[in-house]
């Protein structure tokens, strides 16, 4: 009887701590994929200062790619490209977003020219500057997005 419980709490324990594993070797798999930093992101804005997802970025070619802290998918969530993404301002957190953020996190805004959308991201000061950085960096000419006027039609 006492291997069955031996055995029994061995199971349960691996059962427990498999997950923290699994988000351990997937963190460090994106990390050898290239730089990832500490980055949230807003999924919703109904209210001020809720909505927030902790997660991570990194950049990869012309695209800087978001996924949940959270997740065991290898997948992005939000891909933003660099020729559409227009940078709009930063601020710092404000009320519950100081506590629910990374520590001395900066917010910065961005609008994605293609659907107008604006999204929000949450990253350390020199995350913030390579993320301008990036933006400023792309190839001249990238940021000309076409309108409705320039197609022949």
């Amino acid at each position: 009887m006492p291997w069955q419980i031996a055995v029994t709490t061995v199971a349960v324990v691996a059962v427990v701590l498999l997950p923290f594993v699994l988000l351990y070797i997937r963190r460090r798999w994106l990390t050898g994929q290239g730089g990832l930093f500490d980055c949230a992101y807003r999924v919703r804005d109904d209210a001020p200062g809720v909505g927030w997802v902790l997660g991570m970025a990194r950049y990869r070619g012309e695209d800087l790619e978001w996924f949940r802290a959270f997740s065991f998918s290898l997948k992005p969530k939000v891909t933003f490209q660099r020729a559409s993404t227009g940078f709009i301002h930063q601020r710092h957190p404000e009320g519950i977003e100081a506590v629910a953020l990374f520590e001395a996190s900066m917010i910065v805004t961005v609008r994605d020219r293609l659907t107008r959308r604006v999204h929000s991201l949450a990253m350390a000061p020199e995350s913030v500057m390579g993320l301008m950085s990036w933006l400023e960096s792309a190839p001249p000419g990238s940021h000309y997005l076409p309108t409705s006027a320039d197609t022949p039609g």
